[in-house]
């Protein structure tokens, strides 16, 4: 009964983008509407699994932005927020279309339309996993990543593996004459404004560092006043001089220097 309260209690605001209106159009057009409603469906139901989660976790949701074949949903929370929490938003989509796909066989359609409702969510399925930014399975790999590395050099390695299997991905669609031309130009567009706005992620988990106490689970101590070291969920202790200085002390530092 919890479960369902969550649910019904989210209130998002939710955006259809201009390409998803054109697609529609196209698709009546050609006689395809139907198989478009299906996956604006599935797209729906994923980004649902997403808002329980982060409803579950009581942060605050921006908006949803439909996208011809995904969606795309805004998170007011801080970087430096639970890993073990973000592992589970990102696999909230994920969660719900295996859910769905048990439950498929007992929605009253015709075995054509289970047939294709069946393959479409497949598809999104595995499509989701694949670790290219903004996918599911990019924000996955992040946050896992951030459990063994330092924020910056997570976030540069999450961006070099998106990246690679990018590459990977395009290369597979000319290779095999795949016409997923339109997701690539929209997979290559969010990568340029992730790596366009890496200053401003990783100025920002500093700051949040210093403005608010978060629970730490660990300890360190650095022998090097290098604050690009910083984990998340673990408190640091810089080894200068004689003396040990705290992050915060730290970060003031290296704030001062980029003023200058």
């Amino acid at each position: 009964m919890e479960i369902l309260s969550h649910m019904m209690n989210i209130k998002v605001k939710f955006k259809v983008n201009l390409t998803t209106y054109f697609f529609f159009l196209i698709a009546f057009l050609c006689g395809y509407f139907k198989n478009i409603l299906m996956i604006f469906f599935l797209v729906f139901f994923h980004e649902l699994g997403h808002l329980f989660f982060i409803k579950i976790f009581h942060y605050k949701i921006i908006k949803v932005e439909f996208y011809p074949f995904g969606g795309i949903t805004e998170v007011d929370k801080p970087i430096n927020s639970s890993i073990n929490k973000e592992l589970l938003i990102s696999l909230g989509g994920i969660i719900f279309q295996a859910i769905l796909s048990f439950f498929l066989p007992c929605l009253p359609i015709s075995n054509k339309n289970y047939s294709l409702l069946s393959f479409y969510n497949k598809t999104l399925f595995w499509f989701n996993i694949l670790p290219i930014i903004p996918l599911d399975g990019s924000v996955f790999l992040h946050a896992f990543l951030e459990k063994f590395f330092a924020y910056k050099k997570s976030f540069y390695l999450y961006q070099v593996i998106s990246c690679v299997c990018f590459f990977l991905f395009f290369l597979y669609n000319i290779l095999f004459s795949i016409d997923n031309y339109f997701i690539c130009v929209v997979l290559f567009v969010q990568f340029f404004l992730v790596q366009k706005k890496k200053k401003y992620f990783i100025h920002r988990f500093y700051l949040e560092r210093f403005l608010y106490s978060f629970p730490y689970k660990k300890i360190q101590n650095q022998n090097n006043g290098d604050i690009s070291e910083l984990k998340k969920e673990t408190r640091h202790f810089f080894y200068e001089k004689n003396r040990y200085k705290t992050e915060k002390e730290k970060i003031m530092e290296f704030f001062q220097k980029v003023k200058r």
